[in-house]
């Protein structure tokens, strides 16, 4: 199957509006992708085994409860995609803001489209 440069300007655009209209975002580290409420063996192996998540939250400089449910819901076993979608929906623009900024801050790359 072959894309046209307007399909894949298309899927990219779309990729970034879902990602940025529901307060879900993609992130892009190593090679891997993820919308960061997508419960995935990249979103482990990133965030919860390597220990970033731990930082991020910390360097965002957000309230301990909330960087705790941001823990937990990233790394917990048997979370669902539902608890993440609440916690970003629950913040204030600011705080997104602020932990996508640590997210940068920790080598990652934000709503960075796939094959980008």
């Amino acid at each position: 199957m072959r894309w046209s440069g307007s399909g894949i300007v298309i899927t990219v655009l779309a990729l970034t509006v879902a990602g940025c209209s529901s307060n879900n975002f993609l992130v892009y580290k190593d090679g891997s992708n993820f919308f960061i409420t997508r419960n995935c063996e990249a979103r482990q192996h990133l965030l919860c085994d390597s220990g970033d998540i731990g930082r991020i939250v910390a360097g965002a400089a957000l309230p301990q409860s909330l960087q705790d449910r941001i823990k937990e819901a990233i790394c917990a076993p048997g979370v669902m995609k539902a608890d993440m979608h609440k916690i970003l929906a629950e913040m204030t623009e600011e705080q997104r803001s602020s932990l996508k900024q640590s997210f940068r801050d920790n080598g990652y790359e934000i709503n960075k489209p796939i094959d980008a």
